[in-house]
């Protein structure tokens, strides 16, 4: 009979410390709904933009313009590359110091994602794959045979075979690997810092008989394509040409044609060498192309730090046998033949 009620009193000892237990790891919650309501808020990061916001070679050459207008914020599952949810950011505004932000307020589920943003409804540069996080990206489309005609460029096998593709605007991205929304009460807010996926880069050459220049553009070779917004991994298996139209200056009284030019990068010169084609328009109808190889170039310390391609040889260009035909001094819309030089860059 003892033996039996030692037994009893255990068990009563032991449902009594469980219950402890249980009471203890309780947390009593309001019947509500959670606060779906989450504010976006993305820091704009400019102020490096070599060419564009510092750097600056030739302050008489216009530089891009980047003016976020909407963001466009993407939420992704965190074991599955899979898109859940997306919205727009449009509240665009600056504070006591200068700093651009876009910010807007969403409603999504407290959880884990991760986590892109980027600038939406930039002209040139598109974004494809967007439902992944690890494949969308950013790239420019080629130009069609119509539009290599109407821009007077050779076709695309003159550049190494080659396509020739626009030249991509900045585009700004954020993004993170691991974004936690908690359960909330009133609006929590996601803040992200934006960067240009995008380097622009001036380009001159000096010009020897710039008087008889009607017009001028380049076409460099061995660009990248497109870069991934997550990891801002470049395409560099699929080299790319750009083209820049090219405008009159001058560098310390040598008269130039320059330009400034975005790319989202180059292919590293060890697969692929650089070139770049002038090809100059004159007064009287001719076109003058010469090549360079600037892979050399691109190694050098005003590249590197300043994104500054300055070509030190001189394209010379005859003076037309008559400077002025027909006495009216009109342009003659004819092509003529190219006259094709091609050059190494001694550094």
């Amino acid at each position: 009979m003892m033996r039996h009620s030692r037994i009893i009193s255990k068990t009563l000892f032991a449902l009594l410390l469980a219950s402890l237990f249980v009471a203890g790891g309780c947390i009593r919650r309001p019947l509500e709904d959670p606060d779906f309501s989450t504010r976006i808020q993305v820091k704009v990061n400019i102020s490096a933009i070599a060419n564009v916001t510092c750097d600056v070679y030739n302050e008489k050459i216009p530089v891009p313009e980047i003016n976020p207008e909407v963001m466009r914020v993407m939420f992704y599952d965190m074991t599955r590359d899979k898109m859940l949810a997306e919205s727009f950011i449009t509240d665009v505004s600056r504070d006591e110091n200068g700093q651009l932000s876009v910010r807007g307020d969403i409603a999504i589920l407290p959880g884990d994602y991760r986590l892109i943003i980027y600038q939406f409804g930039t002209e040139s540069t598109l974004v494809n794959s967007y439902d992944s996080f690890e494949n969308s990206s950013a790239y420019t489309d080629a130009l069609s045979q119509e539009e290599l005609k109407a821009l007077s460029l050779k076709s695309d096998n003159a550049y190494d075979n080659q396509p020739i593709r626009y030249q991509p605007d900045h585009i700004l991205v954020a993004r993170s690997e691991h974004e936690s929304i908690p359960y909330h009460a009133g609006v929590y807010t996601i803040t992200a810092d934006a960067s240009s996926l995008v380097e622009t880069y001036y380009l001159q050459v000096k010009v020897d008989g710039i008087q008889w220049v009607s017009s001028a553009k380049a076409v460099l070779t061995s660009m990248v394509p497109s870069v991934t917004l997550a990891e801002k991994k470049r395409d560099e298996v699929n080299p790319c040409a750009i083209y820049t139209p090219l405008l009159k200056s001058e560098d310390n009284g040598d008269p130039v044609v320059c330009n400034v030019f975005n790319t989202f990068g180059r292919i590293p010169e060890s697969t692929n060498r650089l070139d770049v084609t002038f090809e100059l328009r004159t007064t009287d109808g001719r076109t003058i192309s010469k090549t360079f190889d600037i892979s050399d170039l691109f190694l050098s310390k005003e590249c590197i730090e300043h994104h500054w391609l300055l070509i030190e040889e001189t394209i010379v260009v005859p003076e037309p046998e008559d400077p002025n035909p027909g006495g009216g001094g009109g342009f003659d819309p004819t092509v003529g033949d190219w006259e094709d030089e091609h050059h190494e860059i001694i550094m």
